[in-house]
C-alpha cells in the first residue's frame, strides 16, 4: 500500500503546477526504494524535482544532455556504468563527501528511461533568442572615459565602489590589493593596501574606517579562505582586524539590525560550490551568534529590507547553482525566520544579480533580475539569458512583466539616470555571445514610459571583458556615474605586459 500512495502522490505533484502543489516532493529515498513502472517523464518528474526544479529538457542542446549534464547527475545519485572506468572520481577532484551518493538511488532501466526522456525531447542545437529590439547605438546622457595608467598592472578587477563623500574610487584587485584612486587627479593611486584575498564588497564607516569582504578563491572552490575585516587609518598607517573568517568563497554581505538589540549585525552569503550557506551572525553578549538561514550553495546576494511592513528587517535572498530562487527570510523575532520561496528557477538559469526597487511608479517594489552564469556543467549560449522585471503584484506576489534576452547577462545596476523620474537599468555580460552583432556586453534600458525600456549600446565598445559593474557620483555633481570593472582572463596566469585598465566610466553629462 504505501508503494501504491507514493505513486499516486508523485503522479499527482508532477502534473499540477506549482501554485497548487501543497505535499513536498519524493525524496531520493523514497523514489530507489519504490519498484513503480513510471515513464521517463514521470521518472524525471520524480527524481529531478526532489532536488531542485525540474528542467525540461529543451533548455539544453542533446549534446551537452548527453555528455556533461546527465552523466553528472546519475553520478550523483550514485549510479556508475562502465563507461566510468577510468575517468576520476568526484572525491578525487576534491569534492567533499555526501554530494555524490555512495548508495545507488536509481535503477539502470529507470535511468535509461529518464535519460531516453530528455535525449529524445532535447534539440539538436541550442534554441535562439527570442526577437527582441534591436539596441541603438550611442548610450544617450553619458560619456565613455577609459582613465589611462603609464605603469604594467594585471587588469584583474574584483571590485569597483565610489566613495559617497570624496568621489574617489577604490578598486578591488584579484592579487590580493585595494587600491585607493583619486577622482579630481586623474586617478592617481592614493593609497595601495594588501588584502588577505580578493576583495569584493566594502562598507564605509562614518570614522573612515571601513569594513570589507574578501572572497578567497575566485574559481570554483570549496575552500574557507574568505575574510571579513575591519580596516582602520591612523597616521596614514593601515591596519586590520579579522571579523569572521574561514569563509566559504563568500560573495556578498549586507548590515542591518535583525534581532532588536539595537546592534548591527551582518549577513554574510558564502556562495562556496559544492558546499555554501547563508549566514546570519547576530549580536550576543559583546560576540556574534551565527544562524544559518540555508544550508546550500551559491547564496549570491541578499537585501535587508521591512517586506512585510511590520517595523523589523526581513531578508531577500538571491540563491543560485543549483536550486536558483529569490527567497523571503521573514523575520518573526528572536533570531527566528520564515522561509517562503518568492521566485523559483530551474537549475541551469544561471541567476547572477537582483534588486528590490519599484520600476512602475506604483509604489511596491518589483524584482530586477539578470541571469547569465555560464561556468558549470552547460556551457552554450542559452536563450533564456537576461534582464528580467518581476512585477509587485501585492499581498507578495510577483509575476514577469518584462524580459529583454541578454546572453550571459551578469551584472545589474538600477536608478533614474536620467533624471526624468522614473527607473533605467544597466546589466553587463561576462559570457557574451563573441558573434553576436551589434556587441551587446553592455546594455543601457532608459525607460521611455511606464514598463517600456529602450536598449542602448556603447558607439564604441573597447572590447574589454566586463566582470563588475556599479554606479556612484564620482564627479559629485549630483548625478549617478556608471563604473564597469574589467577582467582580463589572459592575464590570470602569466606575468603581465600591458598597461593597466581597471576600468571604463560612463559619466554622466545629464546635469
Amino acid at each position: 500500500m504505501r508503494w501504491f500512495i507514493l505513486g499516486v502522490g508523485l503522479l499527482l505533484w508532477s502534473c499540477g503546477p506549482i501554485s497548487e502543489r501543497k505535499q513536498p516532493p519524493p525524496n531520493l529515498q523514497q523514489l530507489a526504494q519504490s519498484d513503480l513502472d513510471l515513464s521517463g517523464e514521470q521518472l524525471a518528474n520524480g527524481y529531478c524535482a526532489a532536488c531542485h526544479l525540474k528542467p525540461e529538457p529543451e533548455i539544453l542542446d542533446k549534446l551537452t544532455w548527453q555528455t556533461k549534464v546527465l552523466p553528472d547527475m546519475r553520478k550523483r545519485m550514485g549510479l556508475y556504468l562502465e563507461e566510468d572506468f577510468g575517468t576520476a572520481l568526484p572525491e578525487d577532484e576534491g569534492v567533499p563527501p555526501g554530494i555524490y551518493s555512495k548508495a545507488q538511488l536509481i535503477s539502470r532501466e529507470n535511468w535509461q528511461k529518464l535519460e531516453t526522456y530528455y535525449l529524445e525531447n532535447a534539440p539538436e542545437k541550442p534554441l535562439p533568442q527570442a526577437k527582441s529590439e534591436t539596441p541603438k547605438v550611442g548610450i544617450p546622457g553619458f560619456e565613455l572615459e577609459i582613465p589611462e595608467f603609464p605603469f604594467v598592472r594585471s587588469s584583474l578587477t574584483t571590485m569597483l565602489r565610489v566613495h559617497p563623500k570624496s568621489g574617489n574610487l577604490w578598486v578591488g584587485h584579484r592579487f590580493r590589493a585595494l587600491y585607493v584612486l583619486d577622482s579630481k587627479k586623474k586617478f592617481s593611486q592614493i593609497d595601495s593596501i594588501s588584502t588577505p584575498v580578493a576583495p569584493v564588497e566594502i562598507r564605509w564607516k562614518s570614522d573612515e574606517s571601513f569594513d570589507l569582504l574578501s572572497m578567497g578563491l575566485m574559481d570554483p572552490a570549496n575552500d574557507s579562505l574568505g575574510v571579513l575585516s575591519t580596516y582602520s587609518t591612523s597616521d596614514k598607517t593601515n591596519w586590520n582586524f579579522s571579523v569572521q573568517e574561514k569563509l566559504i568563497r563568500p560573495a556578498h554581505v549586507e548590515f542591518a539590525e535583525w534581532n532588536g538589540d539595537g546592534t548591527e549585525d551582518y549577513l554574510i552569503s558564502h556562495f562556496g560550490n559544492h558546499v555554501g550557506k547563508l549566514s546570519l551572525y547576530l549580536s550576543k553578549s559583546g560576540a556574534f551568534e551565527e544562524v544559518i538561514l540555508k544550508k546550500d550553495p551559491g547564496a549570491r546576494r541578499t537585501i535587508a529590507i521591512d517586506f512585510d511592513q511590520d517595523g523589523d528587517q526581513d531578508i531577500l535572498a538571491l540563491m543560485t547553482q543549483a536550486k536558483e530562487s529569490v527567497i523571503l527570510f521573514e523575520n518573526e523575532g528572536g533570531g527566528k525566520f520564515q522561509e517562503r520561496v518568492l521566485l523559483a528557477f530551474h537549475p541551469a538559469f544561471g541567476s547572477s544579480d537582483f534588486r528590490y526597487q519599484d520600476m512602475t511608479g506604483d509604489g511596491l517594489p518589483d524584482l530586477i533580475l539578470v541571469n547569465g552564469d555560464n561556468a558549470d556543467q552547460s556551457q552554450i549560449l542559452k536563450y533564456y539569458h537576461g534582464v528580467r522585471i518581476f512585477k509587485n503584484t501585492g499581498e507578495g506576489e510577483f509575476e514577469e512583466s518584462w524580459f529583454y534576452p541578454m546572453h550571459g547577462a551578469s551584472g545589474l545596476e538600477v536608478g533614474d539616470f536620467d533624471l526624468d523620474g522614473d527607473m533605467d537599468l544597466v546589466s553587463i555580460s561576462f559570457f557574451p555571445d563573441k558573434n553576436q552583432q551589434p556587441k551587446q556586453d553592455l546594455i543601457y534600458f532608459r525607460q521611455s514610459s511606464s514598463g517600456k525600456f529602450e536598449p542602448h549600446i556603447l558607439a564604441n565598445s573597447p572590447g574589454f571583458h566586463w566582470l563588475t559593474i556599479s554606479q556612484g557620483d564620482v564627479d559629485l555633481d549630483g548625478d549617478q556615474d556608471l563604473l564597469i570593472g574589467t577582467f582580463a582572463f589572459d592575464q590570470l596566469y602569466k606575468p603581465p605586459t600591458d598597461t593597466w585598465k581597471p576600468f571604463v566610466i560612463l559619466r554622466n553629462r545629464v546635469k
